[in-house]
């Protein structure tokens, strides 16, 4: 097994029991601080329910009013009524938004508790199932309906059960509502167990506020009628105030929490308000009603005095649920932070490994394979890197440095050998090459001139050889000199090669004589070339070194092979025979 597999499996392996590792901390940790978060939701859930319940339960007070109200109505009851019934339409609604916002809600218990409540006692706790916001404005919206017939009859004819059932109803809406105060308590107290107390205090809270409400509805019907209580009503009466004072006292049990001082201060303000003032009222009207007096108020005049006492249960309420909130919010931050912590720990751990593996990877992995392939390619003559390392001072860099030294050996031998071998190109060219105008020499021309015409022999492919000369080139030279001789030659090639196509050679053939060998074409078509070679020869004037203009012109003899054997010193004969015809008729013409 090669040392890099070697390497590549260890450290996966290794990385694979750390990332496991830290996967199963991060995990334990992701999955405490989604619990903590899905307290966060639940708590909220719980805050919304209770208003909920405590909008529904004040919302009997304004009807006990309009069911004991007389003839004429009284419109302001009425509005006090309406104002009531949009406060509980509004937090259930709230109530339905923020379950259908939390991440929490599942599928609704669309399972309807029982209309029909014992108002005789039981607690509230597990009273009912946790229903749907639709189901409760539906059951809300019959006992509404049902509160609406009964008051548009005189009073006289508002029966007691009729309006017993009534109230009974209304009573029944309320532990409906908590059992979602239920539900998503636990979750909280699950997710937060500093706050089970706190919040088992907020819902006896909210259970004294509906227990103290129905108290004050279990009068309705006496003083709706202005009749005395019942045996039955003064029983119920008495359970419903057993229950007060039983959750008043488990309100108050002692807490050494943070907010201790402030649910004392509540706790206290409860006390006076309710226990003094509430009871006080309720008393009273017990007092009349045993005593065959008028009670001297209507169901509309206890509401006014006997509702605003019970805020002081919702004060208590909201401080520990506040109290709660703030416990739960601070637990929350540490539960952040722990999972904060342990991605910053697995992040540092994987960081380090990877570092160390990189170190390992880099000084000792990476230099190995790097003398193994400088090795490879010495030995296979490749000598464009260097192995580097020449600065280490361990066994790595003694062999590093050992393989470069063979490298600048075996460089300096093959720069030796390419310059051998660019000279010898260089004699190639200068044997291939006119040493004037840069074309190809006769020697040259006749080797691929001989190459293409076996070619064309094989293939059977016509042949064609332009043998041309610069007319009366001898005046040239010995009226201009000898230098714009040469000068007239470089420029009469310059031109020819810019008019001829890839693939059609050209050649010095001697003194002022150039031939051409165009591609596979026939004999007319040489004479097209020919003739469009000689037209661009004389119409460029050349330049001399003094300025003057010198014109000159070419005369052309073409010969070709009709794709028969044919030697090439025979078209060079044929074509010298049409170029001497081409200078006999006048020069500065093309002759076949």
């Amino acid at each position: 097994m090669k040392l890099t597999t070697l390497f590549a499996l260890a450290t996966t392996a290794l990385a694979v029991l750390v990332c496991a590792m830290e996967g199963r901390i991060l995990w334990g940790e992701w999955q405490h601080y989604r619990a903590a978060q899905g307290g966060l939701y639940a708590l909220q859930l719980v805050r919304q329910s209770m208003a909920a319940a405590e909008k529904i339960s004040y919302e009997r007070g304004p009807v006990n009013a309009v069911l004991g109200d007389g003839e004429p109505a009284d419109p302001a009851k009425r509005a006090l009524l309406t104002t009531a019934r949009l406060a509980s339409d509004q937090a259930l609604a709230q109530l339905e938004r923020d379950l259908a916002a939390s991440p929490l809600a599942t599928a609704a218990d669309n399972t309807s508790a029982g209309h029909g409540h014992d108002g005789a006692g039981g607690s509230l706790a597990g009273a009912a199932a946790s229903p749907s916001p639709a189901s409760l404005r539906n059951s809300l919206a019959a006992a509404r309906r049902e509160i609406d017939a009964l008051a548009a009859l005189p009073r006289a004819q508002r029966a007691p059960a009729r309006l017993t059932a009534s109230v009974e109803q209304m009573f029944a809406l309320v532990p409906r509502v908590l059992a979602t105060v239920s539900r998503y308590t636990a979750e909280s107290e699950q997710a937060y167990p500093r706050i089970s107390k706190l919040l088992m205090k907020a819902r006896l809270a909210v259970e004294l506020r509906e227990y103290a409400g129905r108290l004050g509805s279990r009068l309705t019907v006496a003083l709706t009628r202005q009749l005395p209580l019942t045996p039955t009503e003064q029983a119920q009466m008495e359970f419903l105030r057993g229950q007060v004072h039983q959750l008043r006292l488990l309100i108050e049990l002692p807490d050494s929490g943070e907010a201790a001082a402030a649910v004392e201060q509540a706790e206290r303000a409860m006390d006076q308000r309710y226990f003094g003032q509430c009871l006080a009222i309720v008393r009273e009207v017990e007092a009349d009603s045993l005593q065959g007096r008028p009670y001297g108020m209507d169901t509309a005049q206890f509401a006014q005095r006997y509702v605003p006492c019970m805020r002081p249960i919702l004060d208590v309420r909201d401080v520990l649920l506040g109290a709660a909130q703030a416990q739960a919010a601070a637990d929350y931050e540490a539960v952040r932070r722990e999972l904060l912590l342990a991605c910053l720990s697995g992040a540092a751990i994987l960081l380090t490994l990877t570092l160390l593996m990189l170190i390992v990877r880099r000084r000792v992995i990476i230099p190995l394979l790097r003398a193994t392939r400088a090795t490879i390619r010495l030995g296979n003559g490749d000598f464009s890197r260097d192995a580097g390392g020449s600065n280490r001072p361990d066994e790595i860099g003694d062999l590093l440095r050992a393989l470069s030294t063979l490298r600048i050996a075996s460089i300096d031998k093959q720069r030796l050998e390419q310059e051998r071998e660019c000279l010898m190109a260089e004699l190639r060219h200068s044997a291939d090459t006119d040493y004037l105008t840069g074309i190809l020499n006769r020697r040259a021309f006749t080797a691929e001139g001989n190459q293409r015409l076996r070619g064309a022999q094989e293939r059977s492919l016509s042949l064609a050889v332009i043998l041309f000369d610069i007319d009366r080139f001898k005046t040239v030279n010995d009226s201009y000199g000898h230098d714009a001789g040469d000068q007239v030659l470089v420029r009469v090639a310059e031109v020819a090669r810019r008019e001829l196509r890839d693939g059609e050679i050209l050649a010095r053939y001697g003194g002022e004589e150039f031939i051409v060998m165009p591609s596979y074409c026939s004999l007319a078509q040489a004479q097209v070339v020919a003739e469009r070679l000689r037209a661009a020869i004389a119409a460029e004037p050349i330049v001399l070194a003094d300025g003057r203009l010198l014109r000159v012109t070419a005369s052309f003899g073409v010969a070709a092979s009709s794709g028969q054997p044919c030697a090439l010193d025979t078209l060079f004969h044929d074509a010298d025979l049409a170029l001497y015809r081409a200078k006999a008729k006048g020069r500065d013409r093309v002759e076949a």
